[in-house]
């Protein structure tokens, strides 16, 4: 239970470099495991009302790496 909250609970960070932590597979090898991915939030603030529309999470998204999703209920 408490390894499932961790992992559910990321992303971590240690000393302020970001932690990223997988549950190892029974005969996985831990050196061979790419931990190079992990998906976090990102959250846009002080943004005039009427100017966070569709449009502008289109030119934030083309900003990130691999971009998910946005939430179009808070859009406006």
């Amino acid at each position: 239970m408490d390894l499932e909250s961790v992992i559910k609970g990321s992303p971590w960070t240690f000393n302020n470099h970001l932690l990223i932590l997988r549950h190892l597979g029974e005969r996985e090898d831990p050196l061979k495991v790419p931990l190079i991915l992990v998906t976090f939030w990102v959250q846009i603030h002080e943004v005039p009302p009427g100017f966070f529309t569709e449009s502008l999470a289109r030119q934030i998204r083309g900003f990130l790496r691999n971009f998910l999703e946005f939430d179009e209920s808070n859009l406006g």
